[in-house]
């Protein structure tokens, strides 16, 4: 089996062939066998990061429709007056790495009985915004939504909800 072959093998963490007193498993360069610590070979190595930001809506806000405006407003606010105070303020994060980053979603209700929103915004480093929204109706149960948005690193991202607790979940990939 040649290395070209074994970089698309996925039914082991183990070269099935490698030349002895040489392990090639997690934590090993794949080219010289060294533990990637003592490597001297030169070879970078990409790296995943999983990352998470996590908001919780205030279970007594009920109007649905005015705080789904009040968010688009405030994030409009947010970028041309960052000092302005806001009632409950989105979650934000940067997206870091070096390579393309693809945004899943989990989402679920507070109150079952009550209508929940859940947006998503994203803003890259070449001024293009990205927004996701999702508004359910009552008796919505939990949700995943995979690969809602994808962008590129440098960009922001501002999470809001109302009567929902959402979660966004992206890999950062990049060279250690």
């Amino acid at each position: 089996m040649s290395s070209a072959q074994f970089a698309r093998y996925t039914g082991s963490h183990v070269l099935p062939f490698a030349r002895p007193g040489h392990a090639y498993g997690p934590g090993m360069c794949k080219r010289c066998g060294c533990a990637s610590a003592d490597c001297r070979c030169g070879c970078r190595q990409c790296r995943k990061e999983a990352k998470e930001l996590t908001f919780t809506a205030d279970p007594k806000a009920n109007n649905a429709a005015a705080g789904l405006a009040a968010a688009h407003l405030m994030s409009s606010a947010a970028a041309a007056a960052p000092g302005a105070a806001a009632a409950a303020a989105p979650a934000t994060a940067f997206i870091g790495g070096g390579c393309c980053v693809h945004i899943a979603l989990e989402y679920a209700p507070i109150t079952a009985t009550a209508q929940s929103a859940v947006a998503i915004l994203v803003r890259d480093t070449e001024g293009t915004v990205m927004l996701w929204e999702k508004i359910n109706p009552p008796g919505t149960h939990y949700q995943v939504k995979e690969c809602v948005v994808t962008t590129k690193p440098g960009a922001t991202i501002l999470l809001f909800a109302i009567n929902a607790t959402v979660r966004a979940r992206w890999c950062e990939v990049f060279s250690c």
